[in-house]
C-alpha cells in the first residue's frame, strides 16, 4: 500500500483531484455571477455582482486568515514544510563540489590562468581560456574578466568577472564562484563585456557584434 501510495496516488492521482477541484470551485464562482448579472446599463455600485464578487474575495481573505492565525500543529498536513512529494520546491538539489578541489593554500584572483576549472555549487561549469582587463559593464566597473569555455549546461562562452569568484585554489587550478551553477545567462555572462565589445549591446546576437 505504502508503494502504491508513493508512486500513483501523490504524484499522480492527488494532483489530477486538486485540478477538478479548482475547475469545480471556478465553475461555482462563475454559475454564480451569472445568476446574479442583470443586464442593462446600472449604475456601478448597484451591480449585484459586484457585490458577490467583493463578498467572495473577504470570504477567502477570512479562511486565509483564520488558517495563519491557527497554532502550530492545528492543520496537519498543511503544517509541513512539504504537503506533496519529499522535498521543498525551492530545495537545493545541486550535486556539491568535489571536496578534493578545496586543497592547499588560498590563493587571489591573480592566481588564475588558463586552465584552471571554474566551479559552481552544481560542480565545474567551465574551463578558462584566458584573462582580460576590467571594465564597465551594465553601469558597474569591473576588475577583470575571465574568458571560459562552458562545459555541461553552461554556455559555450562565458565572460565571468572576477568579482564574482569567493575562493582559488592553485594548486588543484580551481576556481570558485558564488552562484549555483545555471544563472550564468541570467548575469549576461554569456556574451561579451561592453568594455570588450566597444559598447556593443550585450543583447546583440554574436552574428550583429562581429564584422
Amino acid at each position: 500500500m505504502g508503494k502504491i501510495l508513493d508512486r500513483v496516488i501523490m504524484p499522480i492521482v492527488l494532483p489530477i483531484a486538486l485540478i477538478g477541484l479548482i475547475i469545480a470551485v471556478l465553475m461555482v464562482i462563475g454559475e454564480t455571477f451569472l445568476g446574479v448579472y442583470q443586464g442593462g446599463e446600472k449604475d456601478r455600485l448597484d451591480r449585484p455582482e459586484l457585490w458577490v464578487g467583493i463578498g467572495i474575495l473577504l470570504a477567502v481573505i477570512a479562511i486565509v486568515g483564520f488558517l495563519y492565525t491557527r497554532p502550530k500543529g492545528a492543520l496537519g498536513p498543511l503544517d509541513k514544510h512539504v504537503a506533496v512529494g519529499s522535498s521543498p520546491l525551492w530545495a537545493d538539489e545541486l550535486p556539491k563540489v568535489d571536496a578534493t578541489k578545496i586543497r592547499g593554500e588560498l590563493g587571489t584572483v591573480d592566481d588564475i590562468q588558463a586552465g584552471f576549472t571554474v566551479y559552481a555549487q552544481s560542480g565545474a561549469i567551465a574551463r578558462v581560456l584566458g584573462l582580460l582587463p576590467g571594465g564597465t559593464d551594465y553601469g558597474k566597473r569591473f576588475s577583470g574578466f575571465m574568458y571560459a569555455e562552458g562545459v555541461g549546461y553552461a554556455s559555450k562562452e562565458l565572460w565571468i568577472p572576477f568579482e564574482a569568484v569567493t575562493a582559488v585554489y592553485p594548486e588543484t587550478q580551481s576556481v570558485f564562484l558564488a552562484i549555483k551553477g545555471d544563472e550564468t545567462e541570467a548575469y549576461g555572462w554569456n556574451t561579451p563585456p561592453e568594455s570588450i565589445t566597444r559598447g556593443a549591446s550585450r543583447h546583440k546576437p554574436a552574428s550583429e557584434r562581429v564584422k
